[in-house]
């Protein structure tokens, strides 16, 4: 209820001395003012607690309004810290100065030695979104990501076995005592080796698809290679492989979004050419819904493998300089377009003179293999017993044999060690392919 005081006018009622008269304004629906006759003291009371009222009111809404303006000011400072932490990034530098030293060229860059593989603003790009993420495993997880990318920088080592040329012959010569059927394949590869030392520009092997019966050491041959020419190896069976997310990762509206292997062995690796080899491609589903081979497209063609997107943590970097070596029992199950991608190669199995030199280099790797101190290399007359088996079988074989011996007690090879099934009628000597 209001009250307030009025001078009487001419058409005033009379009022006895020392009253005046006073109005009332009530706030209730449907009442309408009235005014009371009261004492001239209690009504100047009255007017007093009316303008009081009048006067704390005013002051609260100043202090309401001057709340309200202090919540404005704090909402647009962390605004502006927002957008701050959004434009400079958790490391507190600007999207400018991060990219530009991002890709800095190294001290010691040579275009041979070592190659950019990613962008400063790719990276930028990549962790803005993180940043934009609300809490969870996914923010945290790229976050984790990110932070081993900016450490590792732009550019990667790339290998390449002329640089250690002793080791590079030695190499050589295995590859050729050992897989004395896979020589072209040998000599191909040496002439790009000699080819990147001739040009100065980073060691780049075309494709290669190694195609022929099982056990001929195709895929042994590989990881020689792999091993000869000092590049990080991922070895990926295609029998079982159900999606191409595989290579290069899973969107994120799946529940087991990942990077892909290429991302992991070359952004998250220390080499821009890892050796990549696919065993048996030709039993990769086809029919799948998924295509596991449908990326190889982009990645085996050197115009767009340079620049290949992650779906996982959806960056673009450059894969061209990655090596992959197939293999496969039937190439005529590839794809065409797939299949014209490669080097393809036919490989049978060695015969004759390259079979005894390939069964004693195989043999003699087997054992050394198993790391047992002081055990002699299988006798060449003994390994040439194995010259009629696959590199797959000798290996085996002679693995099963050492075992034998170290549990008999000696630390070399004797036929008493060969399976009889295996070496069958020494006077008959051995079937050669």
């Amino acid at each position: 209820m209001k009250a307030s005081h009025r001078d009487h006018g001419d058409d005033a009622p009379a009022t006895t001395a020392g009253f005046a008269m006073c109005w009332f304004t009530t706030y209730e629906e449907g009442r309408q003012p009235f005014q009371l006759l009261l004492p001239t003291s209690i009504v100047a009371s009255i007017e007093e607690e009316v303008m009081l009222h009048a006067t704390q009111q005013r002051e609260r809404e100043r202090a309401l309004a001057a709340a309200e303006r202090l919540r404005e000011a704090e909402e647009r400072k962390a605004s502006s810290a927002r957008d701050k932490e959004t434009e400079e990034g958790a490391s507190g530098v600007d999207e400018g100065t991060f990219v530009a030293e991002f890709d800095r060229l190294p001290s010691d860059y040579d275009p041979s030695r070592k190659h950019q593989v990613l962008t400063g603003s790719e990276v930028w790009g990549a962790a803005s979104r993180a940043r934009a993420m609300r809490e969870g495993d996914y923010k945290k997880h790229d976050a984790e990501l990110l932070a081993r990318i900016t450490k590792a920088g732009a550019f990667r080592d790339v290998a390449n076995p002329a640089r250690s040329p002793d080791r590079w012959i030695r190499d050589l010569a295995f590859l050729m005592e050992a897989h004395p059927h896979m020589q072209e394949v040998t000599r191909f590869v040496a002439s790009r080796v000699v080819l990147s030392m001739h040009s100065h520009e980073p060691l780049v092997i075309p494709s290669i698809l190694l195609n022929g019966p099982p056990g001929v050491g195709k895929t042994h041959y590989a990881k020689d290679l792999a091993h000869a020419l000092g590049a990080p190896l991922r070895v990926q069976s295609m029998e079982n492989a159900q999606a191409s997310a595989l290579w290069l990762g899973t969107e994120r509206h799946w529940a087991t979004a990942s990077h892909g292997i290429v991302f992991e062995q070359i952004v998250l690796g220390g080499a821009a050419n890892p050796v990549f080899l696919i065993d048996e491609i030709d039993k990769a589903p086809q029919e799948s819904q998924y295509k596991p081979l449908a990326a190889l497209h982009s990645l085996l063609e050197p115009v767009t493998a340079c620049a290949v997107r992650d779906a996982g943590l959806d960056i673009t970097f450059d894969a061209s300089l990655a090596i992959y070596i197939a293999t496969s029992n039937d190439a005529g199950k590839l794809p065409e377009s797939l299949r014209t991608r490669f080097r393809e190669f036919s490989i049978l199995p060695p015969r004759g003179e390259q079979a005894l030199r390939a069964a004693h280099v195989v043999a003699t790797a087997a054992a050394l293999k198993l790391s047992v101190p002081n055990f002699a290399p299988p006798e060449p007359a003994l390994s040439r017993k194995l010259a009629h088996l696959s590199a797959r079988e000798i290996y085996q074989v002679v693995q099963d044999s050492v075992a034998r011996a170290v549990q008999g007690g000696r630390l070399h090879l004797s036929a008493a060690d060969l399976p009889s099934e295996v070496v069958g009628d020494d006077a008959a000597g051995p079937v050669l392919h």
